[in-house]
């Protein structure tokens, strides 16, 4: 059986939605073939089949939102029958016979003599259990399993949110951050405990009526065993950014809610790490383009170049001049790269992306330009190609079409400089012994503390100034 899984179109991508499948159960499927439409956080992307077969099994259907890695369907290669049930499944249903119409079978006979016996209980308000019970089997996706081990999640103690009660990444990601977990009965040797604390305290000769229990009912967990043996809580996972806030209170009819887009969730992600993760700290310099902007009917006319074009080259150039500035700091690691991946942020319909121009320290001006151009169209159709999204080593953000004056952008990383391009506006300038008023854009580079220090963004800065204000030194 060959499992089909949401990939990883992209580096921040962390969960992936699904469009639409372009194929349904029982279909015949081959290599090559496209299966089905699936959104990353920067576009939209088709899902190739990689085995000969038949879909055997659609696990998660259009609309489903779910984890990298995470199995959204399975195919039946050749000689294979669609997807078993689980054995454990298997045993406790039992197949009973029909019976004829009319006639009682053993189990109704003997029931209906004890009713006969005993009186009607009263009624009850019967609930399907919260958990399942001591040796029922826990039905559960590989990549749930696989988080449960690196959090630590019991996940039998669970009752999963997919398909026929399956466990899923979502229902192991909220136990991690501290959601309610299912009660579970006292366990085989009375004391309401959970089976593996029972086993680490046993393991180690601990008392079990000396620990106190902090889990539903007086339950003692894992945890409290632990902090019985160590003296110290447990490393707890944080909740999202999102649950640090408190909830809005909205009345009825105060406001129109909506689910937000896919990409706009993924975004908001993104931008909220960078900014808990990543000391930011930034440096501005006004830049006089007073002189670039005479020249910018002619770079139109004979290059078909905007300044945005202009810009991003001078910052691929000036990089080269700072190779310090093109690098990344990753968990304890510095990554230095070997190619510019200029990054542009794209305003399209369903929020901001990044589009990435590989390799742009290898582009002309024309090139850069030209590419930039298909880049863009792209991106705001949302069909970037991998390497398009990928990596992007320093990022440009312009807002000067918009009378801008400043403005401060989050780190978009594993860019270690965001550089936000405000509007050339009118202002006073010294030149020489006089008062001059020149058209001045400010320039901000938002950084990341951890591997760009004051001085490198001053002198990146000052070498991209020094090209911008001498525009025949990029266009000549």
């Amino acid at each position: 059986m060959y499992e089909i899984t949401m990939p990883k179109l992209s580096d921040s991508m962390e969960v992936g939605k699904i469009i639409r499948w372009l194929v349904k159960e029982g279909d015949a499927v081959r290599a090559g073939d496209v299966l089905a439409e699936v959104e990353s956080d920067k576009a939209a992307m088709e899902l190739e089949c990689f085995a000969d077969g038949t879909l055997a099994e659609i696990v998660h259907g259009d609309g489903s939102e779910v984890a990298v890695g995470e199995t959204i369907g399975r195919i039946a290669e050749e000689g294979e029958g669609a997807p078993a049930e689980d054995e454990e499944e298997k045993e406790t249903q039992a197949v009973k016979p029909e019976p004829i119409v009319g006639q009682l079978v053993p189990e109704e006979e003997e029931e209906k003599e004890k009713k006969a016996q005993v009186p009607a209980p009263a009624p009850v308000d019967e609930k399907p259990p919260a958990v399942r019970r001591a040796g029922e089997h826990a039905a559960i996706s590989p990549y749930a399993r696989k988080l449960a081990a690196e959090t630590g999640v019991e996940y039998e103690r669970l009752k999963g949110s997919g398909p026929g009660g399956r466990i899923v990444a979502a229902d192991i990601e909220k136990a991690a951050a501290g959601g309610k977990a299912p009660e579970r009965p006292p366990d085989e040797g009375g004391a309401n405990i959970e089976p593996l604390a029972r086993s680490v305290l046993e393991r180690y000769g601990a008392a079990i009526e000396s620990v106190v229990g902090t889990g539903p009912e007086g339950q003692i967990t894992l945890d409290d065993a632990i902090k019985a043996l160590t003296g110290r809580s447990p490393a707890r996972v944080k909740p999202s950014p999102d649950e640090e806030l408190p909830p809005l209170d909205l009345q009825p009819g105060e406001a129109d809610v909506t689910e937000a887009p896919f990409r706009l969730k993924t975004l908001a992600r993104i931008v909220t790490a960078s900014k808990h993760v990543i000391p930011h700290f930034y440096v501005t310099r006004g830049v006089d383009v007073t002189a670039l902007l005479k020249r910018k009917g002619d770079l139109k006319e004979s290059l078909g170049v905007t300044l945005t074009h202009v810009i991003m080259f001078a910052c691929v150039e000036a990089l080269k001049k700072n190779p310090g500035v093109n690098r990344s700091y990753e968990r304890g690691k510095i990554i230095a790269w070997k190619n510019v991946n200029l990054g542009l942020a794209v305003d399209t319909d369903d929020g901001l992306t990044v589009a990435v121009l590989p390799d742009a320290q290898t582009l002309s001006l024309k090139d850069m330009a030209a590419r930039t151009k298909d880049l863009v169209e792209k991106a705001r159709a949302g069909k970037l190609s991998a390497a398009e999204r990928r990596h992007p080593t320093f990022t440009v953000t312009n807002l000067g079409m918009y009378d801008v004056e400043h403005f401060q952008p989050i780190v978009n990383p594993p860019s270690a400089i965001t550089l936000a391009v405000a509007s050339a506006l009118p202002a006073p300038i010294i030149r020489g012994p006089s008062i001059a008023i020149a058209q001045v854009m400010r320039l901000t580079a938002s950084c990341d503390h951890r591997i760009i220090s004051g001085v490198d963004a001053a002198r990146f800065l000052r070498d991209l100034a020094d090209l911008l204000e001498d525009p025949d030194t990029l266009a000549g």
